[in-house]
Parts: C-alpha cells; structure tokens; sequence
C-alpha cells in the first residue's frame, strides 16, 4: 500500500469516475486503474462494486475511504509541521470565507499578514458555505471565516462579532429619509436579493418569514456587488449586512435601521479540532480577533 495509490482511491470516491479521478491526478486512465487495482490486491478486498456502470464503494470500501483521508491528513500535516520547524518564511496558510464577507475583510486581513510573513504561501477559498465548512472538515484549510449555523462537529468556533441587517435603498427613494422602518411597509415593493446558494439570502428571508412578511424578489444576483448596482440604478432595494455598507459619503445608497428586534447574523472564526496550524495561520488569527472580534 502506497500514498499515491490512497490518493487515487480518494479521487475516485470523490469524483465517482476513474476517468475524472485520473483528470485530477493528472495521469492516465490505464494507470489509475493498475494503481488501483494494486491497493486491492493489498488489502486482498474489492473496494468497489459496479451498479449500473456506477462506481458504488463496498463495506471494505467505506472503512478504507475514511482511513485514507485520516492517513492522507496526517501526512499533510507532519509535512507542515516539518516544513515550518524554524522557518522564516511562516509556512502555509489555507483561509476559506463566504463571498459576502470576503470583499470587506479579506483585504486588510492579508495585508497584515503579508507585512508579518511576506514569504508566507497563502491559498484563499472564497465559496458558499457548505463547501468551506466541508473542506474545513477534511483539514484542506486551516481556517474559515463563517457564519452560523453550520455544522460545527469537527471544528472549534470563536464569534467574531454579530452582522445587523439593513434596508438599503437609492437615494432619491422617498425611504431614504427615514431612520428606521418596519419591514412590513416595504410590501410590494421590488427586492433584489442574493441567489439562494448564499447563506444570507436564506437567512434574510428566514428573517422575512418569522416576521411574516414575504419580499416581492424582482432580482436574484450572485454577487453583492450587483445588488448594490441594481439599487444604484433604482430598479429596486435590498436588505443588505452592516459590513458591506460603503463608507464613501457620495455614496447612491442609503442604509435604514429595521425596527424592533434587529435582524443580525453571527460571524466566526472556525478551524478543525486538534489541527497543527503554521506561524502564518496563528498570526492571521490573531489579526482577524483583533480586527473583528470587538466589532
């Protein structure tokens, strides 16, 4: 049994094709398949089992699937912990954070650290959360920058700080004018909101239903950015995070409190339980604390 051949076998798993698995690994077919049939031959069990023209694992399968991910994991991290003994340059860091966070902390949060570990290799993950809260899991990064809920099982959490919904509307809107407003005057009309594979937009409108309210959604963008373009061109409002709101005062939009209880979401940092973390990653955590924990 060999590393390369775990890997392959965790390829296939994951990708459900030994002609995707070799496209990832970068090797042909024909060798993916020899590879795996060695590791099976040395374990003397199938791994897998055809159904259909599909890859299905057998039971030897699923128990070898989660130790190779441990034995693999392992690895990685004793190559990080070799590679970080007295360097310099402060080792690796793997960050994923949602793309409604990123914009407007990522930027300062990286150029501290590039001022602290200028040699330091830094990987971003900028995804939906399901995705970094997986990947976090599986020890493919060493700290998230999320929001709750989420499966917390294999991570330990710290809150950053509580994020306030507002109503954010053009200018010239006749709701510009007001201070606060309760989210049942805006009835009929026009929201544009995020695409519901973002966490915010299922929380907004989870928001929206405790409240009994239902937003007539015009628009659905995959972006911040383009919701805030679409109010600038008046073709509706938003209700949109304290964080993303524009601190230029020529800014076209304009940010109203809602009335009673304030609608927020809990950021926070998380990373997996009991994973080594090099100089750079404890240095990027301390600068997001101190950054956003008082927040």
């Amino acid at each position: 049994m060999h590393l390369h051949q775990l890997k392959y076998f965790v390829s296939i798993v994951e990708t459900g094709s030994v002609t995707k698995a070799a496209e990832r690994c970068y090797i042909s077919q024909p060798s993916i398949s020899q590879q795996l049939n060695k590791l099976e031959d040395s374990i003397g069990k199938k791994l897998f089992s055809r159904v259909k023209g599909k890859l299905i694992l057998t039971d030897a399968g699923h128990v070898m699937y989660i130790q190779a991910l441990k034995i693999l994991s392992d690895v990685e991290e004793a190559r990080h912990r070799v590679n970080d003994v007295d360097d310099i340059s402060g080792g690796t860091v793997a960050i994923g954070i949602l793309p409604t966070l990123a914009p407007f902390m990522l930027p300062s949060m990286l150029l501290a650290l590039s001022k602290k570990y200028p040699q330091a290799l830094v990987t971003v993950r900028e995804e939906v959360s399901e995705t970094i809260v997986d990947a976090a899991a599986r020890g493919e990064l060493d700290i998230i920058v999320e929001v709750l809920p989420f499966d917390e099982t294999h991570l330990n959490i710290e809150h950053l700080f509580s994020d306030e919904f507002y109503v954010a509307v053009h200018r010239d809107n006749p709701l510009a004018k007001l201070d606060a407003i309760p989210i049942g005057t805006l009835d009929g009309i026009p929201f544009i909101l995020l695409e519901d594979i973002h966490c915010l937009a299922r929380q907004i409108k989870q928001y929206c239903f405790k409240e009994r309210f239902m937003p007539k959604v015009l628009f659905q963008a995959s972006q911040l950015a383009t919701v805030k373009q679409l109010i600038e061109l008046q073709y509706g409002i938003s209700i949109l995070p304290r964080i993303s709101i524009d601190t230029d005062p020529d800014t076209a939009i304009r940010y109203i409190k809602l009335t009673g209880q304030t609608p927020t979401r809990e950021v926070v940092l998380a990373m997996a339980k009991d994973r080594y973390i090099s100089p750079a990653a404890k240095y990027f955590v301390t600068v997001v604390k101190e950054q956003y924990q008082s927040a």
